[in-house]
């Protein structure tokens, strides 16, 4: 349960650090602590800290509850199932499972906001999506080394 709280509060962390250093376009700093997280602990695991973690980001935000925690929530079940079924697991299977999660993600997030809102996103540049996904897989690259470890805390 320690390791649980010490992942919530690493997501608390990186939404602290994504509203201060970063404007605009952003990476999505608890997507790669989610996968990271159910690819250690599991697919159980896993989605209960996406569900936190998703829970986390939407009262952040302040607009409706549940887009995060749906897209999260799946991307751990994802990531421990790639997990089970992949034989071997080095950085370029974790970037193309980080690319199609964040891909994934994000489709989520927008059906969620247009079906539940009135928000719409069929006029907004793909530009901006595209850039916030190319900046996940950058993330998760450069924390790759720290997570995979052995002796690794995360």
């Amino acid at each position: 349960m320690n390791i649980l709280l010490l992942y919530i509060f690493f997501a608390y962390l990186t939404l602290t650090i994504q509203a201060i250093f970063f404007k605009g376009i952003k990476p999505d700093l608890v997507l790669v602590l989610v996968c990271f997280y159910s690819f250690k602990y599991g697919q159980a695991r896993g989605i209960t800290y996406g569900a936190l973690a998703g829970l986390l980001m939407d009262t952040a935000s302040g607009f409706i509850i549940g887009p995060n925690i749906i897209s999260k929530s799946l991307s751990g079940f994802l990531t421990a199932a790639l997990k089970e079924n992949i034989f071997q697991w080095n950085i370029t299977v974790n970037t193309i499972v980080i690319s199609i999660l964040s891909i994934m993600d994000m489709f989520i997030i927008y059906i969620c906001f247009e079906t539940f809102s009135k928000m719409s996103f069929h006029n907004r540049p793909w530009g901006i999506s595209i850039m916030g996904v190319l900046y996940t897989i950058i993330a998760a690259l450069v924390l790759y080394p720290l997570f995979h470890k052995k002796d690794a805390v995360f």
